[in-house]
């Protein structure tokens, strides 16, 4: 009797667990002892995620990612694969598996001893202020060998609530983390740049597309709506695409609705919409599959307000009243069409609503160019060549030697507007111990993924760990291979500690 009380007991807690998660998948996967913590300049998130043991099918598979959005900003977190029981039948079969291995991304396997499962979700990222009104959406991508992959897009968390873990700027002193008394760096910790490599450039592009103009996109049918919106966003970006080397690498889209028929209606069609769109243009490779997000407003009900505070309608206050007091779903609507005899609601239909139809985007594009005859550099081609000599003249010496850090330094003086010329001068300084010298060189750099490294050494030699590491992060997601072994060394010292 007592065995089968404590079974009720856990399956009664099972069930209020359940209960008081957010849903995703299909309402599959469930969301709770949710954590947002800001730990120095990162941001921790951590998730209970469980699920039945009938999520998936035999020879299936879930990609699960977190995705923070605001407005046009959005971070994707690290991704967790959710995989059927019987795994081992199937991932000979294909290299997806492999891939997975290669990538480092954790694939939880379903145990069938039990009806339900769960896994903790716990991963860091650098913080960003936007991140703090930000929504947390759940991207699950479903696999099963045979059909297309299909995505589901979920918002579990309208607003996610940061704690903050109050840090000092260093977890160690300068003394416990250089062990062997220095304040120099070694050759081997920082990194030196050609300045006649390829490196990418950033331009962001961002628009308006009404819906209900004269053209009346926002009418048609989904997959003639699908190839409009499709030809306007190519339209609009071509002139930059044209300029060789420049790739789509991020597009954020929001669509805006009016508030016309019910609006749990109105919520499910723009959902369904949305997610067409998207499939849509990832179907025709605009962009990578996680650099693109659309998402949609049913009722933009702020909007509406705003144009009816402009307008010269009659009753614009007493309609802005009604905005505000009444709830949506409780008849702001119909409260909106009885006042007045109906006109202010006229128009507003007439009006009002169709500008408010509309689909806003913004395009992040990456435009790659060999170091010089590019409008976003300071010099020009006599210059670069001028540089890659300097930089061939000094790869004749050996690293840290006074005749390679001699030239380097020279090259940044000659040539102050060169990226990778300052870059490498900090390097230099770096390793001459000089500090306040590789600040200068790198201050106008903080933002250049190609400065992350060398900034990373900088932040370590100064005491400052926690900016240390995430610069060095950064760069060793880069692939630089000098940040991997400094973030090695530090992990050594922790240990010593």
């Amino acid at each position: 009797m007592k065995f089968h009380k404590l079974t009720l007991l856990a399956l009664a807690l099972s069930c209020v667990c359940c209960s008081l998660a957010q849903t995703a998948y299909k309402g599959q996967l469930f969301i709770n002892n949710e954590k947002f913590t800001i730990q120095g300049s990162l941001l921790r998130v951590q998730l209970r995620v469980s699920y039945n043991d009938d999520v998936l099918n035999n020879g299936e598979m879930l990609n699960f990612t977190p995705v923070l959005k605001n407005g046009f900003q959005s971070q994707a977190l690290s991704s967790v694969v959710i995989n059927s029981k019987e795994r081992l039948k199937y991932e000979n079969r294909k290299d997806y598996f492999n891939d997975l291995i290669r990538t480092n991304v954790p694939v939880v396997t379903k145990d069938p001893r039990h009806g339900t499962r769960y896994f903790i979700y716990d991963t860091t990222i650098p913080y960003n202020d936007w991140m703090r009104n930000a929504s947390l959406f759940i991207e699950s991508e479903e696999r099963g060998w045979g059909h297309t992959p299909h995505v589901y897009e979920d918002k579990v968390f309208k607003q996610i609530v940061l704690n903050t873990v109050p840090t000092s700027t260093s977890d160690f002193t300068v003394d416990e983390v250089f062990v062997n008394g220095g304040s120099s760096a070694k050759a081997d910790w920082v990194q030196f740049l050609d300045p006649t490599n390829v490196y990418s450039s950033e331009l962001s592009m961002s628009g308006v597309i009404p819906l209900m103009d004269s053209r009346k996109i926002g009418k048609l049918s989904n997959r003639k709506f699908n190839k409009a919106i499709y030809e306007e966003l190519k339209k609009s970006l071509d002139s930059q695409l044209q300029v060789q080397g420049t790739v789509v690498r991020n597009v954020a889209i929001v669509g805006y609705g009016a508030p016309i028929g019910n609006y749990k209606k109105n919520e499910i069609e723009s959902n369904e919409r949305a997610l067409s769109l998207k499939q849509f243009l990832m179907k025709n490779n605009s962009t990578a599959t996680d650099g693109l997000t659309v998402t949609w407003v049913p009722e933009d009900w702020d909007s509406i307000a705003s144009l009816v505070d402009k307008s010269s309608m009659k009753l614009s206050g007493a309609a802005l009243d009604i905005i505000r007091t009444e709830d949506v779903v409780a008849g702001r609507e119909d409260e909106l069409k009885m006042l007045g005899d109906g006109a202010p609601y006229a128009y507003m239909k007439h009006y009002v609503f169709p500008e408010v139809c509309r689909l806003k985007y913004t395009a992040i594009l990456e435009r790659k160019s060999n170091g010089y005859n590019s409008g976003n550099t300071a010099f020009n081609n006599a210059t670069a060549v001028s540089v890659s000599q300097m930089y061939a003249s000094a790869n004749n010496f050996k690293v840290g030697s006074s005749e390679f850090n001699d030239i380097m330094d020279l090259s940044a003086r000659l040539f102050p507007d060169n990226v990778e010329a300052n870059i490498d001068a900090a390097g230099v300084a770096l390793i001459r111990g000089n500090i306040a010298q590789a600040q200068n060189y790198l201050n106008r750099w903080e933002t250049d993924p190609r400065a992350y490294n060398n900034l990373g050494v900088m932040y370590m030699l100064q005491g400052d760990l926690s900016k240390a590491e995430v610069y060095l992060k950064m760069a060793a997601a880069g692939g630089v291979q000098q940040a991997r072994k400094v973030l090695d060394y530090l992990s050594n010292v922790k240990k010593l500690k």
